[in-house]
């Protein structure tokens, strides 16, 4: 019985080996034959035979020698296979483990863009880890919730304010998240120590990024109504804009959410005495997500907590204040 014989070819640069290479090795060490393996593999046998002997050039010696019932492994055959044999099931785990992950089905949800935004894609992975989420971005309570019923969205990051809460239609969930106040910047002449009135403010234009249907601005009047007080006049103007009017020192009230947040409002912030304008975060969830929206929840809170110790724009608004979402006791 010899050794099927190697043949180093002088003066050629040796291959580098590939997977496939190893999954050929360990063919012919499985099967026993050369013939089988190249069966096996798809291939034909002097196919093999010569893809073999390329093999072994790269490896410098024979792998395989001849029995009676067809090649067995010679000692660096054994060796190249351990280590191929190794190569070969990580791969194989990494396989199925992106299998796994292409098989997840998403977190499907869609997102406002206010001060919890900022949090959500992290505190859902945190919380549901075992799927993968995909955000976009709502317009509206109406868009999101059709959404919803129409089974293209999971979930739902939301807000609605005291008087004016969500509609919650049949087979969709409501998980609260907790309250944030609405802070304000102050024209120059209102002069104040952290704190104004809201009768104060009412006179000047208000300047507001909300862009949720109109809900914020029905909320503004209904608080305004219930104070006696005539609505002020309310404009949505783009962010830049707005900051430059600020800057400016023009007489306008801007309305500030509670967390700083990148490119946010300049000027110096205060609160409205009494804190009447007020956001309700919630997640609306269809009925198969609701435990998942809970988790969520919770982790939202968490890290909503960690930002207000050093990112509310009233600093120490939250410590003074209990029941708020950023407060440390409810």
């Amino acid at each position: 019985m010899g050794r099927i014989p190697y043949r180093p070819r002088a003066h050629t640069r040796p291959m580098e080996l590939e997977v496939r290479h190893l999954r050929m090795i360990d063919a012919i060490s499985v099967e026993g034959s050369l013939t089988r393996a190249a069966t096996r593999l798809g291939s034909s046998q002097p196919a093999l035979t010569a893809q073999l002997r390329r093999i072994e050039d790269a490896v410098g010696g024979t792998l395989f020698h001849r029995t009676s019932h067809g090649v067995a492994p010679t000692p660096l055959g054994e060796a190249v296979l351990e280590h191929a044999r190794t190569i070969l099931a990580d791969l194989d785990d990494l396989a199925r483990a992106m299998r796994a992950l292409r098989d997840r089905p998403q977190l499907r949800i869609g997102v406002l863009p206010t001060a919890l935004a900022a949090f959500l894609g992290e505190a859902a992975s945190t919380a549901v880890p075992e799927r993968p989420v995909d955000l976009t971005v709502v317009e509206n309570r109406a868009e999101a919730v059709n959404a919803l019923v129409a089974g293209e969205l999971d979930l739902v990051a939301h807000v609605d304010y005291p008087g004016r809460e969500c509609f919650v239609p049949e087979g969709v969930a409501l998980v609260e998240v907790g309250r944030e106040p609405v802070f304000v910047t102050v024209p120059p002449e209102i002069d104040h120590q952290g704190v104004v009135e809201l009768a104060r403010l009412v006179e000047f234009v208000w300047l507001t990024d909300r862009y949720d249907g109109g809900e914020f601005t029905r909320h503004v009047r209904d608080v305004c109504a219930a104070a006696g007080l005539r609505t002020p006049l309310i404009r949505t103007p783009a962010l830049l804009s707005a900051a430059q009017t600020v800057r400016r020192g023009d007489p306008v009230v801007t309305l500030v959410q509670a967390l700083v947040s990148r490119g946010g409002m300049p000027g110096a912030v205060a609160e409205i005495r009494g804190s009447p304008l007020r956001i309700r975060h919630v997640l609306l969830a269809s009925s198969l997500a609701r435990a998942q929206a809970e988790r969520i929840s919770a982790e939202l809170v968490r890290a909503y907590r960690r930002a207000a110790r050093s990112q509310c724009r009233v600093p120490g608004w939250f410590d003074r204040h209990h029941g708020w979402l950023g407060s440390a006791s409810p």
